[in-house]
């Protein structure tokens, strides 16, 4: 075939067609312009809606070369030839096409309306395959630009679609997407649970490419939630399919993932080489993708954690670009808040404000929840900001973290929000009284229980018999010890490490402490924690986080009461009790093979696990009026409002006497921004949503469509909720059409007198 060709017959136009389309499918692009090109005029003067399918092709082959402009070109020849059949399933194709198009060359909000228009077609011609195409199209884009809520929501009409087409392929990536999207939105609980749906579902398919994908986003919930040992474990059972499928960019993002939890689990070196290898495959796909962005924005955290902030800078600014020219708003806002950290080690205070301030407010414009928790964290840690300014930052970080789960960082809000001293806040405008001195340190309680262990402890305090001290995290594991440590050795020093927290390259010299020399960097001598305690008590917290390659370390020194620094020769002796503070169960894992049998049997020889506080209630009143009167915020009655009793007795204190002592300091501040100040009132919105807990799991013995309907009936409950029962007003928020929640409102039997409204209709 060539440019000579005249011949018009239908039999022209099918070889054109079909040895076109058969270059296509075998990726052989190139090839496919050039016989084009060979065959432009032919093409070109044929004109109608041959022409335009025609040239649909050629615009796909051009943007599988990532030639946009020509892509840009080609579509919109193919749109003038079709336009002349009206709005039929061909134009919509060409819609689709020229949205896929205008979102790779950055011009989102063009792109939003050419997949809103192939939708709108697709839906007048009743052509459900296409309409589902569209609409996953369009909450990709969505999600792409941040905007989770509104891709969530054409979600849910594409979910309806495939279940009237029977199509379980559609449906398996539909699961996955809506939990990539409440992952995304802070909802780990029902994310899992798609997800889930996603895997199970692929698996049947023998989809094992989604089954790689579905489980990255299940590790990258459990990379959020800080619990990196089963994140590790899923990642590797998607590397070997992503390996299979031979997909780059998959094969980019896991390694984005894999170098995302290395950082967070202080293991640096291995997050370099992850994140390094995910840029090198990235950009062998393309120099300016937003996963490129991310990767980058990754890499520039890390040389912010090993001090390199020279770099960073650089890493932030190139990350950035890519940002903006995506209009990402989570990734503009998380690189502001990169940016903040850089300029506040360069000492520029007012531009890191600024930089802090923005991100949180960018972050939460896009409805992002965890990102948004961590950029309140890096702004509650800033000691530029006042006192205030930093509880409130901590403690809107403080919600999302109890809510999801995420132990490590609730422990680190704790422990920044306690460094924060309660005298910072200054006083109350209404009480003028002199603050109270604290009261002796004290381990308060009513539990009988607890109290027969104190009763215990003042007979403990043997330098050969450690305690250990088991319980979740925030139930007072810390002070227990601090306590024990008054009444045996009230003269030694108190030194507490947390062993989570700290580096495992860090945490022998940590310990032990080195001499000048030792290794790169040991500039001076270093007094180790051990030593420093002597004639004291030492706090080992979350021992089970202890690196197996230290447990016999600590188990030589609790057996032969010496030790030596790291770089000598010489050994040291110690007289010190130890304390052993855990929230895992360490007899699991001594079976496990994670925690060393000898060195457990060694420290559980005085073992106590102190209850969780919703299993003694009557400390709450205890510990309410201690905290409050502690900070001068009792009544001048002097005794807590029984409203206020009510609440936090019902209330199920997932975070224990951390939470409590923060949610006071929470009321402190409230009470300070009113004129009268009434607690009692105050209080419900400090507990209005504590006893809303979601389950991780499904729900095995519903079908997959029985999960997918109760995910819609929740979704339109909470929009009528929203809406005073007004249809109309529950579709705008849904941004589905009125018909579709009158049809769901049938279906599912919701009656709208529950929730203000009329009726449903018959």
């Amino acid at each position: 075939m060539n440019g000579k060709q005249t011949d018009r017959s239908p039999e022209f136009r099918d070889t054109v067609a079909n040895y076109l389309s058969s270059l296509i499918n075998r990726r052989d692009f190139a090839g496919a312009i050039k016989y084009f090109d060979a065959n432009r005029s032919l093409i070109e003067s044929e004109g109608g809606s041959w022409a335009g399918s025609t040239m649909l092709m050629v615009a796909s082959a051009y943007a599988s070369l990532t030639n946009h402009q020509s892509a840009l070109r080609a579509v919109r020849k193919a749109q003038t030839f079709t336009a002349a059949d009206g709005d039929t399933n061909a134009m919509a194709e060409v819609f689709m096409e020229l949205g896929r198009i205008l979102r790779n060359l950055g011009q989102v909000k063009e792109a939003r309306k050419a997949l809103q228009d192939a939708e709108s077609i697709f839906r007048r011609n009743d052509n459900l395959e296409g309409q589902s195409r569209a609409l996953n199209q369009l909450a990709g884009l969505l999600f792409s630009i941040a905007e989770y809520r509104n891709s969530l929501r054409i979600l849910m009409d594409a979910v309806e679609i495939a279940r009237q087409l029977d199509d379980k392929k559609k449906l398996a990536y539909m699961m996955g997407n809506i939990g990539r999207l409440q992952t995304f939105m802070g909802d780990f609980a029902d994310a899992f649970k798609h997800i889930r749906i996603n895997i199970d579902l692929s698996g049947e398919l023998g989809d094992d490419l989604e089954v790689a994908r579905a489980n990255m986003s299940l590790a990258y919930i459990h990379i959020q939630k800080a619990e990196f040992t089963q994140a590790e474990a899923t990642l590797n059972k998607a590397y070997p399919l992503l390996v299979a499928a031979n997909s780059p960019r998959d094969e980019a993002i896991y390694y984005s993932y894999l170098g995302e939890l290395e950082m967070r689990a202080g293991k640096f070196e291995e997050a370099r080489d992850a994140l390094n290898r995910a840029r090198a495959i990235s950009q062998s796909d393309s120099d300016e993708s937003t996963l490129t962005g991310r990767i980058l924005r990754l890499i520039a955290d890390l040389e912010i954690k090993i001090g390199d902030f020279r770099s960073a800078r650089k890493t932030a600014s190139c990350s950035m670009l890519i940002a903006q020219k995506s209009s990402n708003k989570v990734e503009i806002g998380l690189l502001k808040k990169t940016k903040a950290i850089i300029a506040e080690a360069a000492g520029k205070k007012q531009d890191a404000l600024k930089l802090y301030k923005r991100a949180i407010d960018l972050l939460d414009e896009s409805g992002v929840r965890f990102e948004k928790a961590e950029a309140l964290l890096a702004a509650g840690q800033s000691k530029l900001f006042e006192p205030r300014t930093r509880i409130t930052y901590l403690f809107r970080a403080e919600e999302f973290y109890s809510r999801s789960g995420n132990t490590a960082r609730l422990n680190e809000v704790g422990r920044l929000l306690a460094e924060i001293e309660p005298s910072s806040l200054g006083q109350r405008k209404l009480d003028r009284k002199e603050p109270t001195k604290p009261s002796p340190l004290n381990y308060l309680t009513c539990s009988p229980e607890i109290e027969k262990f104190k009763n215990q402890l003042p007979m403990l305090g043997r330098p050969d018999l450690p305690i250990l001290l088991t319980g979740e995290t925030g139930v007072g594991k810390d002070h227990m010890a601090k306590y024990f440590h008054s009444l045996v050795r009230p003269d030694g020093p108190y030194v507490a490490i947390n062993c989570a927290s700290v580096p495992e390259t860090l945490l022998e010299s940590e310990l032990f402490g080195y001499t000048r020399g030792a290794f790169t960097g040991a500039d001076s001598n270093k007094t180790g924690l051990f030593v420093a305690a002597n004639q004291g008590v030492l706090l080992l917290d979350e021992i089970g986080d202890m690196p197996l390659s230290l447990q016999a370390k600590i188990l030589g020194v609790l057996e032969r009461r010496k030790l030596i620094p790291l770089g000598s020769t010489r050994e040291v002796e110690i007289d010190i009790i130890i304390v052993a503070a855990t929230n895992q169960n360490l007899d699991a894992m001594v079976e496990a093979g994670t925690f060393r049998r000898d060195l457990y049997y060694r420290l559980s020889g005085i073992t106590f696990d102190i209850p969780p506080l919703r299993e003694r209630k009557s400390d709450i009143p205890l510990l309410l009026k201690a905290f409050m009167k502690e900070r001068n915020m009792l009544p001048e009655s002097g005794e807590l409002p029984e409203e206020l009793i009510r609440a936090a007795v019902a209330y199920d204190w997932p975070g224990n006497i951390r939470e409590l002592d923060n949610k006071v300091k929470r009321l402190q501040i409230m009470t300070e921004m009113v004129v009268e100040g009434d607690l009692a009132e105050l209080c419900r919105s400090l507990f209005s949503d504590g006893n809303q807990r979601h389950s991780a799991q499904s729900d095995e013995t519903n079908s997959l469509f029985d999960r997918v309907e109760e995910f819609e009936r929740k979704l339109i409950t909470e929009a009528l909720m929203a809406a005073g029962g007004n249809k109309s007003k529950a579709a705008r928020l849904l941004g589905v059409h009125e018909a579709t929640v009158r049809t769901k409102l049938k279906r599912y039997n919701i009656v709208l007198s529950e929730f203000g409204g009329g009726s449903a209709p018959n």
